[in-house]
């Protein structure tokens, strides 16, 4: 009776020695992984099972060897001939003597591939957003939140992206629903190809995306976003006989890893990303939360000896300059930081080449702010800011030629930046706006 069950089972049947040699085999296991019963019985479980499944199944195999437990099972895989994976759920026995002495094991094997492939399809529909191919909200945000977690302990920054497409309802109406469709599809292409497989993509929204950069600081996601917009930008998105361009408004803010939620850090990029479209769109804009100081704690109290203060005495109550002045006072003190623990040149170069892009930028936003509320002084301000501009230039230059100490960039910072431009001479026209 035994001999019929073993051989004739709808299952895969196995007896198998104590050194995992398969001494006999059914015909269902050997249709399963392809191989003859006589090819099998050159062959031990090993030399078939999938190397990450292997330890957990010779763990096993010794606590039944130890009598700890009757049997095990557990879904693994194995190898068929062809190289193929074979999902299976393994049931495993010990045979004793009558004195107690292990003999051989009796496992049992039922084909567990098309139940993985069901599982792996109803996660993906719960995961992936069933248009771009690309990871959904709900996917996003458990992502997200396990690596703000993470971070946390490790005092990491992330960045976060929020993206919304320009102009897209135009696009629609212009030349319907399907070449929408298809300019969502590419824009997560982008996403997906502009940042590392590390980082997390997902739609949150009609025309919305968003993308968390791991271990990614302000200096780096400044860099990461502005790639990711500039290929928006240059892509030629072809549907239906039209060839179209559209861009992408990306707000973005950059903290450490704590108890926030993600939700709180998508309204802050979303405030980003809100202003990132009043001032033009095809723009990236960074929410800077005073609270926030983007470089690790504990760094910070080993180099920053010297560093800038900011103070509530300096609002203007214009969001954007104050939130640009903030943002000054934190890459200043990111490049004294990295100047006096000795990070490298090139290192210190490219935030030396922020520090300027970001002064720029502000100056162009801070003069058409005092332009249109009719300052009465704004040409001899303009004339300030060339000349702050022009010695940024400078500065850079001598630190690239080796002839710039860290008393000149603290003083050009503190006296000249910040203390007379910003406090002195930005407080006259802060009246006007």
């Amino acid at each position: 009776m035994f001999t019929s069950a073993f051989t004739h089972a709808a299952i895969g049947m196995a007896i198998v020695d104590l050194s995992g040699k398969w001494i006999r085999v059914n015909k269902s296991l050997c249709g399963m992984v392809g191989y003859s019963e006589s090819e099998m019985s050159d062959l031990t479980f090993q030399d078939i099972t999938h190397p990450d499944d292997l330890e957990i199944d010779l763990e096993n195999v010794q606590r039944l060897l130890r009598k700890e437990i009757p049997s095990y099972q557990l879904e693994k895989r194995y190898f068929k001939k062809t190289g193929d994976i074979l999902h299976i759920l393994l049931s495993v026995s010990l045979i004793c003597d009558i004195s107690g002495n292990p003999q051989f094991f009796i496992s049992q094997i039922q084909d567990f591939t098309k139940v993985k492939t069901y599982e792996e399809e109803l996660l993906k529909l719960a995961s992936e957003d069933y248009l771009t191919r690309i990871g959904n909200r709900r996917f996003f945000y458990e992502q997200s939140a396990r690596e703000i977690t993470r971070a946390a302990r490790s005092e990491e920054p992330l960045t976060l992206l929020m993206l919304d497409i320009d102009h897209f309802k135009s696009t629609n109406d212009t030349y319907g629903h399907e070449v929408g469709d298809v300019v969502l599809q590419k824009i997560a292409n982008i996403c997906k190809e502009s940042v590392r497989s590390i980082d997390i993509v997902g739609r949150i929204g009609g025309e919305e995306f968003a993308i968390l950069l791991l271990d990614t600081d302000h200096e780096g996601s400044h860099i990461a976003a502005e790639r990711l917009r500039k290929n928006v930008a240059d892509t030629d998105i072809e549907s239906h006989g039209n060839i179209l361009r559209t861009t992408v408004s990306i707000g973005a803010v950059t903290f450490w890893g704590d108890s926030k939620t993600i939700d709180f850090r998508l309204h802050h990029a979303d405030e980003a990303l809100y202003r990132a479209k009043n001032l033009g769109r095809n723009r990236v804009e960074f929410y800077i939360d005073p609270e926030d100081i983007y470089f690790s704690p504990s760094k910070l109290y080993q180099t920053g000896l010297i560093h800038l203060q900011w103070s509530k005495r300096y609002e203007s109550g214009n969001q954007i300059i104050d939130t640009q002045h903030i943002h000054l006072f934190q890459l200043s003190n990111r490049l004294l930081s990295a100047i006096i623990s000795g990070e490298s040149k090139e290192h210190c170069s490219n935030l030396i080449s922020s520090l300027i892009e970001h002064v720029k930028e502000h100056f162009k936003d801070e003069s058409e702010i005092f332009l249109s509320a009719h300052y009465e002084d704004s040409e001899h301000h303009c004339e300030i800011h060339d000349k702050l501009l022009s010695q940024c230039t400078e500065l850079a230059e001598k630190y690239r030629n080796d002839s710039l100490s860290l008393g000149e960039i603290l003083v050009f910072l503190a006296s000249e930046v910040i203390h007379n431009h910003m406090i002195m001479e930005d407080k006259k026209f802060f009246k006007c706006i």
